[in-house]
């Protein structure tokens, strides 16, 4: 198990999360440290559970077709309540 680490920024990244820190009213470590710990928290089960349908069927859908088929569903609803 790891005591610690040590992360180096390039110039770029630093300046990034500089502004976002100073945008949030956090210091740029705990503004890092709050985005490391919500990715290690975030639960990948869903996640890997699509990639592991995607292997296994090889279906998979865009962006614009997911986006209409929300609006199509939304609009069906709605139309059901007037």
């Amino acid at each position: 198990m790891a005591d610690g680490a040590d992360i180096h920024l390039d110039p770029e990244r630093a300046e990034r999360l500089r502004v976002a820190a100073e945008a949030a009213g956090v210091t740029p470590e705990a503004f890092a440290l709050n985005a490391i710990d919500s990715a290690i928290d975030d639960d990948w089960s869903e996640d890997i559970a699509a990639l592991e349908e995607y292997d296994s069927t090889g279906v998979s859908y865009s962006v614009e077709e997911v986006m209409a088929e929300l609006r199509a569903n939304v609009e069906a609803r709605q139309a059901q309540r007037k």
